[in-house]
């Protein structure tokens, strides 16, 4: 039977439309299934199965769905629909009448509603300008081009549980497509819009079927006081529940490279729930495509026809009245200036919480000259605030006031646009220290570990050290290691080494071991061997991670205290560290006798130490006797000095007979052969090691390539590693010298947004060669520690002072440390 004659034996038409029950939809799948069997409806679905197999469609599942009692899954339903002759494109209202009694039985958490009830405003969706004979709220939306790839990745989630994350400037449209797209595509489930991030940990406790969690401004829960766990998230995706969100690019870039090497990593937990996400990245301007959607709704709405006409700022943007913003702060007359620039600056320095009206009383005046502080009228601050907060265009104001109750405020808060607007003009400018002062006595608590960072980066360590320790009476217990430790942090770069180990010293008794390893550091920098010494042999004698470099440390220790038997004494319970840190001392003291016969005992550390020291004082024929040996090590170095008395035959010949088992040999060997014109040889030497699956000889084949002029085939051949970071390096390399700079940035910026912190290294290298200082900036300003090093770098060398000062007005990662010589 054909599926046209099929659907011809309903009895009556069905229309989806009118299902509102779960009886009412039973008896549309029955009028829908007329007189077809269940033979009938398993052989439409799969008309090619074979006897005695499984039916797709068994008749206790079509008989289940007709009873009604239960509500089927989507995918019954779906094959029971094209059983009955229904097009996948034709299946939309029966699964929209599907969902919608889906829902109807499920009970949402306390204080959710339907998506379809969701009130765009109140998720956060930008109030529009206002226009004379539009009273709508907000204007028709023009549909993006990222709608598709949302629904996409919202239907995924949907099924299994998933993170949506939308990222993009202020008012670029990220709140306002995923409200549309998701009324669009889930309007019978349940939305739930936490206040913050203990609602989120709360909800997750006991997570409810159907749910959307909605958080808008991500930032805004990861700067809680107690963070938004991971794990937390991890728990609500696994419940199948569907965590959608929004955030500022600058903002996920904070939290996306790794802390350097030996500092406190504030933003681990941050890059955990942000490894979790389906990011979608939200452009800042309209595709031509979107264009044109614009225009066929310009004649239905007089808004979207200005903000299209308009060419100063994208579409979105003008929308929300940012430009206007903009030009309301800069009319403003010197006293409404001054409250709205100190408000800017508070969040531009890490005041995440609304700026509190004691604050701006205290800072305002000093953006004020000391006439217009000698002038200024009764009400001032009054009159200030009322302009600050007058809403521009009916769409936003400079500030917002903030609840304390009836009738209170309780701070004010800049508008996004305008807040992302002047964080890029008043970049370099330094806060006054009486802002700083005006923050440590009136700002909110929860901000004063992120103040104490800003201040410490910005060149005001006592007003850091004053957040600090106000900070230690308010902070989180999750929070308190990592607020001792940049604090302790930043009294050893004030050398106040007794306070920063009584501050470490507690975590250290409790055996928190990072801590314990860098209390014994401070011990040691204060004069303080000896209680250096007991805390790392109390680590070096445990068996865990942390053992290995204890008993570095401690035999680095041992080694300049000269104390031979007690390195010795660490030898004999089989720590290699105290190998190396000996036989060094033994080299140092002249000692070469001993230092060989430990070596010729079958110690490797000292026949390290040994050779490069017999390579140091030019012993040639020394060298030659121990490689005689064996010794290839000695080989090499052997080589080296020769190379230097400009003696290359022997060199090549002494290495040549050794290349052929010894992929390091042949990478020593190879460059001498292509100085004399054997570059062939050389490259089949590093071929033949590398097809033998030593990396080091691959890059080295590379590298030599690359060296002979074949640029292209030295490329051809680290493009084969796509997922080996050090050739992806290389590579990045060889296209930057061969002039294609821009590839190789693109190159290593995919390889950071794979999860490549590492690849920054590189990147900042090239950038810094290309005096690219402006790709600097904003990597720096984004958190990556390599670029900002590089960026102060490059303007030290230059002798651009006012650049760099500029650059710890900023907070640019380092660079006060290396104007005030601690870099």
């Amino acid at each position: 039977m054909s599926r046209d004659a099929s659907a011809a034996d309903a009895a009556e038409p069905v229309d989806p439309a009118t299902v509102h029950t779960l009886e009412e939809l039973v008896g549309a799948f029955r009028r829908l299934k007329g007189s077809r069997s269940y033979a009938d409806l398993d052989k439409a679905i799969n008309p090619d199965r074979r006897k005695g197999r499984s039916p797709v469609l068994p008749q206790s599942t079509v008989s289940n769905l007709l009873s009604g009692k239960s509500v089927p899954t989507r995918l019954t339903v779906e094959k029971f629909l094209t059983a009955c002759g229904l097009a996948p494109a034709a299946q939309g209202p029966w699964l929209a009448a599907w969902e919608q009694v889906a829902n109807s039985s499920s009970r949402g958490p306390a204080g959710a509603v339907r998506v379809r009830e969701a009130r765009p405003r109140l998720l956060g969706v930008h109030a529009a300008i206002r226009v004379d004979g539009v009273a709508d709220e907000l204007p028709p939306y023009v549909p993006r081009d990222l709608d598709a790839e949302l629904r996409t990745a919202l239907a995924a989630a949907a099924a299994e549980g998933g993170f949506v994350l939308l990222t993009g400037g202020s008012s670029v449209g990220k709140t306002r497509a995923l409200y549309e797209v998701l009324r669009m595509t889930l309007p019978e489930w349940w939305l739930l819009h936490p206040a913050d991030a203990a609602s989120v940990v709360t909800h997750a406790q006991a997570p409810t079927p159907r749910t959307v969690l909605w958080m808008d401004e991500l930032q805004d829960y990861l700067n809680h006081p107690t963070g938004l766990p991971a794990g937390v998230v991890r728990q609500l995706i696994t419940a199948r529940t569907i965590v959608v969100a929004t955030m500022w690019d600058d903002e996920h870039s904070l939290r996306t490279p790794r802390a350097p090497a030996g500092q406190p990593d504030s933003y681990a937990n941050d890059r955990d729930v942000l490894r979790l996400a389906c990011i979608i990245q939200v452009p800042d301007r309209l595709s031509p495509a979107e264009q044109r959607r614009g225009q066929t709704l310009a004649s239905t709405d007089q808004r979207i026809r200005i903000a299209l006409d308009a060419k100063d700022a994208g579409f979105t943007q003008i929308l929300a009245a940012g430009p206007a913003l903009i030009q309301r702060w800069k009319a403003a007359d010197c006293y409404g200036k001054a409250v709205i620039t100190a408000a800017l600056d508070a969040r531009r320095v890490g005041a995440r919480r609304p700026a509190t009206g004691g604050f701006l009383e205290a800072a305002a005046p000093t953006y004020l000259t000391e006439a217009q502080q000698a002038k200024a009228p009764d009400g001032w601050l009054d009159h200030a605030l009322a302009y600050a907060m007058t809403e521009v265009q009916g769409a936003a104001a400079c500030l917002s006031p903030t609840s304390a109750g009836m009738g209170v405020i309780s701070g004010y808060t800049p508008a996004d646009f305008l807040d992302q607007h002047a964080r890029r003009e008043r970049r370099t400018e330094a806060l006054p220290a009486e802002a700083w002062q005006a923050l440590v006595r009136h700002h909110h608590p929860d901000d004063r570990l992120n103040l104490a960072r800003n201040a410490d980066v910005r060149g005001f360590p006592d007003h850091a050290e004053a957040f600090y320790r106000l900070a230690a009476e308010v902070v989180p217990p999750e929070q308190v290691q990592l607020l001792v430790e940049l604090h302790a942090e930043l009294l050893a770069k004030l050398r106040r080494f007794d306070d920063a180990i009584a501050l470490l010293r507690p975590f250290a008794e409790l055996g928190e071991p990072g801590i314990s390893l860098w209390l014994a550091h401070l011990y040691k920098s204060n004069g303080q061997p000896d209680k250096a010494e007991a805390l790392l042999l109390t680590w070096a004698n445990r068996r865990d991670a942390y053992r290995t470099q204890a008993a570095f440390d401690l035999t680095m220790l041992l080694k300049e205290q000269k104390r031979e038997a007690d390195l010795q004494a660490r030898i004999d319970k089989g720590d290699w560290s105290a190998s190396v840190h000996l036989a060094e001392l033994l080299a140092e003291q002249g000692r070469i006798d001993d230092l060989s016969a430990r070596a010729q005992a079958g110690d490797h550390g000292s026949a390290a130490v040994l050779v490069t020291w017999l390579a140091d004082h030019g012993r040639s024929e020394d060298l030659y006797a121990r490689a005689e040996t064996g010794d290839n090590n000695a080989a090499i170095k052997l080589a080296e000095l020769l190379v230097a008395r400009n003696e290359r035959g022997p060199a090549v010949e002494i290495l040549r007979s050794l290349a052929g088992d010894d992929a390091t040999v042949a990478m020593h060997l190879a460059p001498l052969l292509a100085e004399q014109g054997s570059t062939n040889e050389a490259v089949e030497l590093l071929r033949h090691h590398a097809a033998n699956g030593e990396r080091s000889a691959f890059l080295s084949l590379c590298d030599l390539l690359a060296s002979d002029g074949r640029v292209d085939e030295a490329i051809a051949l680290l493009q084969t590693r796509t997922r080996d970071q050090s050739a992806i390096f290389r590579l990045a390399s060889l296209l930057s010298a061969s002039g294609k700079v821009d590839d190789a940035i693109t190159l290593l910026e995919a390889r950071i947004k794979e999860g490549d912190e590492f690849a920054a290294f590189p990147l900042a290298e090239i950038l810094a060669a290309e005096g690219r200082t402006e790709q600097l900036r904003v990597r720096a300003d984004a958190g990556d520690g390599f670029c900002a090093h590089a960026l102060i770098t490059l303007l030290a060398e230059r002798g651009q002072l006012d650049e760099l000062q500029g650059e710890v007005n900023a907070g640019t990662l380092g660079a006060f440390d290396y104007i005030a010589g601690r870099g």
